[in-house]
């Protein structure tokens, strides 16, 4: 089979496009040029092919990622929500547009270097957690179509990490020793803040505010807080204090204690499904409301369209709208949707 890889430099995306090769496939990698620190991971996947074996190419996506990812993210940010681009860009530009890239290079599949299973089923492609429990990604492939998963491949979905590491190394390919970042690709050093003022984000200043709406003080912005961030904050408490919410029609943080940020109910917008049937009311699921989160068992207390609400078997904290909400069944992926908003428990 003739299969494209996206990419990236990193020994994930080497490491499947190196199995792919060993299985037989004809295999060309593809490198998207997103952002201005696309140059340096370029120099980086040149390198990776040529130890892999594979040619490469570079494909142009920056203006698509700007108003596709960026310009969303951005926009998010400036009105208090806290914004999960990396799935955004998953479905729509390295599952869609890079694909189309390849299908015009002649090549019937896209595979990537994320730690997830596609199990197929006779009535659709079955999206499954990677088998390495602490490196599972598929949190961030749950807006994936089910078309999408039809034409997708992730080769180390059967991996643990260390056999990855391990895997390259016997090859004599050093990546397995690179770092690995946790921040977002296009945002230098992690720096919020500064990447949204040189996006033209003007921050204005207002109050930090408890539950009752009494002042604690001020802040330079909103854009320097996430709900359910605790450090930071700028003023001093007899205990800690997290970030509840954060109106931007007036600019305020509402702060409280950690007993004030639990949440008893979840809504849910824009649910993918990636199961034939309906998502009914009663069903019982295990819920992630974020990357890192542990997945908190819930019920579905109403479900009309794409939209859910869902019950907690136990309060959570830290539910920030705007960040993805995920449900499993077990190991399974039942789909994906954004948090719209969240009752107190």
């Amino acid at each position: 089979m003739r299969i494209a890889v996206a990419m990236s430099g990193g020994m994930d995306s080497t490491a499947a496009a190196l199995l792919l090769r060993k299985d037989g496939h004809d295999v060309v990698g593809l490198h998207m040029n997103l952002h201005t620190r696309s140059q340096a991971s370029w120099v980086s996947a040149q390198e990776a092919a040529r130890l892999a074996g594979i040619s490469i190419h570079r494909v142009d996506l920056s203006s698509e990622f700007r108003d596709t990812v960026i310009k969303p993210f951005v926009s998010a940010y400036a009105r208090g929500r806290t914004p999960s681009p990396c799935l955004i860009c998953n479905r729509h530009i390295k599952m869609t547009l890079l694909f189309d890239q390849a299908r015009s290079l002649g090549y019937q599949k896209l595979a990537t270097g994320h730690y997830a299973r596609i199990q197929p089923d006779t009535d659709m492609p079955i999206l499954m957690k990677g088998k390495d429990p602490a490196k599972d990604q598929s949190y961030f492939l749950s807006l994936l179509t089910r078309e999408i998963l039809g034409r997708t491949l992730f080769p180390l979905g059967e991996y643990t990490k260390d056999q990855t590491r391990r895997l390259l190394r016997q090859e004599g390919i050093c990546l397995w020793e690179s770092d690995e970042s946790q921040e977002l690709c296009f945002v230098p050093d992690g720096n919020y803040r500064e990447f949204l003022l040189n996006e033209g984000v003007m921050p204005r200043p207002g109050f930090i505010v408890d539950a009752h709406g009494r002042p604690l003080g001020k802040h330079q912005g909103i854009i320097g807080y996430t709900v359910g961030q605790r450090r930071g904050l700028g003023i001093s408490a007899k205990e800690p204090l997290y970030v509840l919410r954060i109106d931007s029609t007036t600019d305020t943080v509402v702060v409280g204690t950690r007993e004030q940020t639990l949440v008893s109910t979840l809504i849910i917008q824009n649910f993918n499904r990636l199961r034939p049937d309906k998502i009914s009311i009663g069903e019982q699921f295990e819920v992630k409301v974020r990357s890192t989160a542990k997945p908190a068992h819930c019920t579905v207390e109403e479900a009309s369209g794409d939209r859910l609400s869902l019950i907690f078997e136990d309060y959570q904290s830290g539910v920030a709208p705007g960040q993805a909400a995920v449900l499993y069944s077990e190991d399974r992926v039942v789909g994906g949707g954004w948090i719209e908003d969240c009752i107190q428990g």
